[in-house]
């Protein structure tokens, strides 16, 4: 049974080894490192509210479908133009076309 336990906890050593060898293969000091940046990147989002995240995701949702309501508009301008057989003469260059 001590030898078992013995076997065991020599595993256990070797294979933390193992995973602290990886984890420092990414550039971290090791676990150390990987749990020191864990709570780094905790502060870090700790002074960011939930709330703000969702009122910016909610604006930026708004501005795109206000931006692809008004390609779809610009869309169908150019179809009407096109109709009508009517070129970009007029267009001045910074605003033409790119």
């Amino acid at each position: 049974m001590v030898e078992d336990m013995r076997r065991q906890t020599e595993d256990i050593i070797r294979y933390y080894g193992e995973i602290d060898r990886r984890v420092a293969h990414t550039g971290l000091d090791g676990i150390p490192g990987l749990l020191q940046m864990s709570h780094h990147i905790e502060a870090a989002l700790g002074v960011v509210a939930t709330q703000e995240l969702e009122w910016m995701m909610s604006e930026v949702r708004g501005l795109l479908e206000r931006l692809v309501r008004m390609d779809s508009q610009l869309q169908a301008l150019r179809a009407l133009k096109a109709s009508f057989g009517d070129d970009a003469d007029g267009i001045p260059p910074a605003l033409g076309p790119r």
